[in-house]
């Protein structure tokens, strides 16, 4: 058992997103991911399925060119076989990611 406080994760970075892993072992990587207001993660591939969960805040996800709102509460999948995903912060942003080990 890993258990974690995620309140205690919680930082932000002026010089871009801030991301802690708190979680890598056996078939997956956990990681909370703080975005300021502004702030983006660039289009990327991912060799994971991913799946973003959304703590608190507001963006979008934009996954092989098509654009998603996200707002606390909300998750996504993202599966390896995508090409490009980005995430941009509207909001003070949280997100929980969580990666499948890649086969």
């Amino acid at each position: 058992m890993h258990k974690v406080d995620i309140k205690d994760l919680i930082k932000y970075s002026e010089n871009g997103p801030y991301k802690d892993i708190f979680y890598e072992a056996g078939d997956i990587k956990a990681q909370v991911v703080c975005l300021k207001t502004g702030q983006v993660i660039p289009p990327c591939k991912m060799g994971n399925d991913v799946l973003f969960f959304i703590i608190q805040g507001g963006g979008e996800i934009i996954v092989d060119g098509k654009r998603e709102e996200l707002k606390t509460g909300i998750s996504v999948i993202v599966p390896k076989e995508a090409e490009a995903r980005s995430i941009s912060a509207k909001t003070d942003m949280v997100i929980l990611a969580v990666q499948g080990k890649q086969y």
